[in-house]
């Protein structure tokens, strides 16, 4: 026993201080601790020759309440009945973590990986319990090779600076599980010559593999492997700004389009691909004016009239090193306001003023341009002031229907204005018509602001708080109805939709409200590695927001999807560090009621909280969130319920053998009763506790039409009868309980065979 002990504590040391070398952070030795002890309770079973389902028992209690503590999900979640759900949030927690390996630079943070640290604290609890019982039941070249997995699965992701010593300790534990655990009666003879030959091997070993004569590359370079999102071919995203309406799927395969290095401080910044500038009465589109196709090393952006004289200067702007990593599309993807680029060498293009780029031919593999942005950072209150000036190149933005333009903000008696473009410039206008109560909504929603940015503060947080505007993020809406504009439909009836639902409707209604805006497509800032400065942007993160022009500022983006990514930015409602005091100074005395503006009013900022949702990182997300419905979800459903049916039947058959585990003959033949009785309970036959054996035999041959005569009068002898008799009888009576229970199954179908194996009134028995 001392020897399984000490050799289950040094392995779990050892697999225990592999796994956390992945990470950086204070590490709690109570997770460590904990774990490493629900996993020696199995191998003390072993140890003390427990039975084999017992064992099997205890090893899925211990993985059950391990789960429970690390992904905090409440034990009483795993009884049956009511709403309870245990099982389903464990395995999608356990995904997220570990697909969340391949979308982030190792070793990572565990603050900020919460479901990665749950699942290395499960590698330690699964390595450490397999090797537990290997150890206890003497098998040692079981558990040396799981101690060289478990040890050498970690150390090949991060090597670290002392790879050596981290092999040679795992090499002196090999060795130990294999001296110690040799056969003999006398394991501590020798041990004196034993260490000496594992420290001289140790130390061959170590220095042998300094030498570049005999330290050669790994044959298989698997720490590259990727089960899940490995780009194996370029994936495509225009379906995102595809402005259908009818529902998207995201692949099930993550796939990793760009790598994105910035300079400076961390900014999450959106990456646009393109704008969709024209609303057709059905749909947003991209109406491009692309110059003539060209090929240059460099590409000045012709937007100087549309922002304010610091945007010129090189010290304002941001720059980008874009590399593709699986991108099928042909736009060149950046920071919104480009300045300047460098684009593919060798490429041709067309461009509209240097703000969108697109390529002659598809983005490739590997391919790399640099751009700098202007990504100016305003606040409520400087945007609160921009007013109204807009540049002559703008006013295309206040049409709302092709080249029908209203009224910019503020313009005097622009409410009678307004009725008369509907009711007489446009009353015979059918898609005008129908799109007006758009018009009407957002004239509610911002009712009381004085200026543009309140205005579309107010739309940003109405459509992105559930309790404001009622809206929940959906990427299988109801399907649009063929006699409605479709973002009519989403705003004032079904509230379901995902992000060209939201964004094609508040530029819309922007536009409505005579404040230029513009939906832009493209990607969420994506997953960030501090050390590189780099993003990481994966298909996953494809999205469309709004862009709204203040003078002075320019395009300044906003995002009012539920869940998606957080703008870098204080004057978005999105924003940690949104200041509601700050903001009620632009609201009017007239908006004092309105219930939007009240709730921006009372949100306090959070400076140095960094939220995330889908766009960022998976299974993030905000309430009121609904994930695609695709086969992914019922692929999963699937699993947790099989786990739930094994469990069950893996419950039962313990519960079984419990029953069976007594030595005398009479409690034996109590246990075929009891046994009888729990498989009449899963059948649905209700069956009185203090039903006698001839009673039993009774239910069985009325419901099951079998003959129990012969298994009554046996265990009734074995039972009651003489005690010379006892044996015979209870041999014979657990023969005929085996028949009996054969012929009631061969009586019964397929399902209620299936709802009796996973009914739960046996263990009440």
């Amino acid at each position: 026993m001392a020897r399984t002990a000490l050799l289950f504590f040094l392995s779990g040391a050892l697999i225990a201080g592999a796994w956390l070398r992945i990470e950086t952070g204070a590490t709690s030795i109570r997770d460590v601790a904990l774990m490493l002890g629900l996993a020696s309770i199995p191998a003390v079973a072993v140890a003390v020759g427990a039975r084999r389902l017992v064992v099997a028992g205890l090893g899925l209690a211990v993985t059950v309440a391990a789960c429970a503590e690390v992904f905090h999900t409440p034990l009483t979640d795993a009884r049956p009945g009511g709403k309870h759900d245990f099982f389903g949030p464990v395995l999608g927690s356990f995904r997220d973590g570990f697909l969340n390996f391949y979308d982030t630079t190792l070793p990572f943070r565990r603050s900020d990986f919460p479901l990665m640290h749950a699942d290395v604290l499960l590698a330690i609890l699964g390595f450490s319990l397999a090797a537990g019982l290997l150890i206890a039941a003497r098998r040692p070249i079981g558990a040396a090779v799981v101690l060289v997995v478990g040890v050498g699965w970690p150390t090949t992701l991060v090597p670290g600076s002392r790879p050596l010593l981290v092999g040679a300790l795992a090499r002196a534990g090999v060795l130990a599980v294999l001296f110690l655990l040799r056969s003999g009666t006398h394991p501590a003879r020798g041990l004196v010559q034993a260490v000496a030959v594992a420290l001289v091997l140790v130390a061959v070993a170590a220095a042998a593999s300094t030498s570049s004569s005999v330290a050669k590359g790994a044959f298989l370079t698997w720490q590259r492997w990727d089960p899940y999102d490995q780009p194996d071919d370029p994936v495509g995203v225009s379906y995102v700004w595809n402005s259908h309406y009818k529902g998207i799927h995201f692949p099930k395969k993550k796939t990793t389009v760009l790598k994105i290095k910035t300079e400076g401080p961390k900014r999450n910044l959106y990456w646009r691909a393109t704008t969709l500038d024209d609303y057709t009465g059905t749909g947003w589109q991209e109406s491009l004016d692309l110059n003539t196709e060209a090929r240059s090393n460099q590409i000045d952006a012709d937007t100087a009239a549309l922002l304010p004289p610091v945007a010129r200067s090189a010290s304002s702007w941001i720059k980008q090193d874009v590399t593709v990593e699986a991108l099928k599309d042909n736009h060149l993807i950046a920071s919104a306001q480009p300045m300047r680029w460098s684009p593919p060498s060798d490429a041709t293009f067309q461009d509209e003023s240097g703000d969108i780029v697109v390529l002659t031919r598809s983005l490739q593999r590997d391919q790399s341009y640099t751009v700098w942005s202007y990504a100016p950072q305003p606040t409520p209150k400087e945007l609160g002031r921009a007013g109204t000036d807009y540049p002559a190149a703008i006013e295309r933005y206040l049409e709302v229907i092709q080249t029908a333009a209203v009224p910019k903000f503020g313009t005097p008696n622009r409410d009678l204005l307004m009725t008369v473009f509907f009711n007489a410039r446009f009353d015979g206008d059918p898609l005008m018509q129908a799109n007006r109560p758009l018009y009407d909504v957002a004239k509610q929603v911002v009712e009381g602001t004085t200026n543009p940015y309140a205005a579309a503060a107010a739309l940003e947080a109405w459509f992105r708080d559930p309790s404001l505007g009622g809206f929940i993020y959906d990427e299988q809406p109801p399907v649009p109805a063929a006699n409605e504009p479709a973002l009519v439909q989403f705003v004032t009836e079904t509230k379901r939709g995902y992000c060209q639902h939201f964004a094609g409707a508040m530029a819309l209604m922007l536009r409505y409200l005579g404040i230029p805006a513009r939906v832009a497509a493209g990607f969420t800032s994506g997953s960030y590695d501090a050390d590189s400065h780099e993003w990481t942007v994966t298909d996953h993160e494809a999205h469309d927001w709004v862009e709204v022009y203040f003078p002075g500022w320019g395009w300044i983006p906003f995002d009012p999807t539920p869940g998606r990514g957080t703008l870098d930015a204080r004057y978005s409602s999105t924003s940690p560090e949104f200041s509601g005091a700050e903001f009620n100074a632009l609201v009017g005395e007239g908006g004092r009621g309105n219930p939007t503006l009240n709730a921006l009013i009372r949100k306090e900022a959070r400076p140095g909280l960094e939220e995330s949702g889908i766009g960022n990182s998976r299974g993030a997300g905000a309430v009121g969130v609904v994930r695609d419905k695709g086969p992914s979800i019922v692929v999963l459903a699937l699993l947790v319920l099989a786990v739930a049916a094994l469990a069950v039947v893996l419950l039962k058959t313990i519960r079984r053998s419990l029953r069976f585990a007594a030595r005398d003959p009479r409690d034996l033949a109590g246990a075929c009763r009891r046994d009888l009785m729990a498989y009449l309970a899963d059948q649905g036959v209700e069956v009185a506790p203090s039903a006698t054996l001839a009673e039993l035999g009774q239910l069985v041959e009325r419901y099951f039409a079998v003959d129990a005569g012969p298994f009554v009068r046996a265990a009734t002898v074995a039972r009651f009868g003489p005690p010379d008799e006892t044996p015979f009888a209870l041999a014979r009576a657990r023969r005929e309980l085996r028949r009996v229970r054969r012929d009631m199954r061969n009586r019964i179908t397929v399902v209620s065979r299936v709802r009796g194996a996973l009914s739960l009134r046996s263990l009440a028995v």
